[in-house]
């Protein structure tokens, strides 16, 4: 039986097929891959719904799979979670399950690194699958050396995350990376254990400079607005006002100019919120509406007007989102 391992896949889902056919994968034969099955590439659905549903095969936890389970999403993982629609909860409950090293007789696999002397089994998660606390770690301990370098152990260490070129990087019986870039126009590679041989697909182009054009407008369109504060808002609409992409620039826009118009009603939540305070004080008197004015969700801003220091610089302050603006003026029926 043969050992398949392939390098970073990145939902480049036609080379993958290309490169399983180039091998001439059997049944028989054992596919591993080294972690980051998604992002960058075109076709991460499907990557997934291979790999998962393909007998005799072992996935690695790569940095981004550990970065869509914890939801620390950047633009690439944007991306995915809107590919995957409705069953990104279901990839997310598989990924959940990932092991971070696969050790076989001849070879221990991860996706991005080991450090040297410590049993596999013992290494920390984060190194082995390459986050940004794990480079960190290793940076620490190595400084500018790459681990792949120092590494003295008795198996040799296949590994991907990063990129090393057009060809795998190799010190024989030691250590090898192949993550040859597919996604961005390199090569897809395989290593076929026990006999070492690499095999390469060229990837059609560089999927991941396409998609980062693709993908600007739904991904902007698909951001939580309502729960980021102000500042958050405003940066963004700076960033992207002047989008060479006409759709997105008058998509920002409108989102500049929704934001503003709920902060120019400022003026009317203060008023409303006065006139609840003279309601409560002509009940309670001057001292006593303190107590009831708890019971509102927007007592801070009773106290405020009490003592004459509601401003709409403190309205944004006390609502620093438009979800919470638009709350309290639900509640003061603005």
């Amino acid at each position: 039986m043969r050992t398949i391992v392939v390098g970073d896949i990145h939902g480049c889902y036609a080379e993958l097929l290309q490169l399983l056919a180039k091998v001439e994968i059997t049944e028989e034969d054992c596919l591993v891959s080294l972690g980051d099955i998604v992002d960058r590439g075109a076709d991460s659905v499907n990557v997934y719904d291979f790999l998962k549903n393909r007998p005799n095969t072992i996935v690695l936890m790569g940095n981004h799979e550990r970065k869509h389970l914890r939801q620390t999403l950047s633009y690439s993982q944007e991306i995915v979670k809107l590919q995957f629609s409705d069953s990104y909860d279901e990839f997310l409950e598989w990924i959940s399950h990932l092991p971070y090293y696969h050790e076989t007789e001849s070879a221990i696999f991860v996706h991005a690194a080991v450090e040297d002397g410590i049993p596999i089994e013992e290494q920390r998660e984060e190194v082995l699958c390459g986050c940004t606390a794990g480079e960190k770690h290793l940076g620490k301990r190595y400084g500018d050396t790459s681990w792949s370098q120092l590494y003295t152990g008795v198996k040799p260490v296949i590994f991907g995350h990063r990129v090393v070129g057009d060809n795998p990087l190799i010190i024989p019986q030691k250590t090898y990376g192949i993550d040859t870039g597919a996604c961005h126009g390199g090569t897809l590679t395989a290593l076929i254990l026990p006999s070492f041989e690499i095999v390469q697909v060229q990837a059609a182009k560089d999927y991941w400079q396409e998609e980062i054009v693709k993908w600007q407008l739904p991904v902007m369109k698909a951001k939580p607005w309502g729960s980021y504060k102000w500042e958050k808002i405003q940066a963004i609409c700076d960033e992207f006002r002047n989008s060479a992409n006409s759709e997105l620039s008058a998509f920002i826009a409108q989102k500049e100019q929704w934001m503003y118009d709920l902060l120019a009603l400022a003026p009317k939540i203060i008023l409303k919120v006065e006139e609840k305070l003279a309601e409560l004080i002509s009940v309670y008197g001057d001292d006593g509406f303190k107590k009831p004015a708890r019971c509102f969700s927007y007592a801070t801003l009773l106290y405020q007007a009490n003592a004459s220091n509601l401003t709409s610089k403190f309205l944004q302050q006390a609502l620093p989102t438009p979800d919470k603006w638009l709350q309290i003026m639900k509640e003061l029926e603005v």
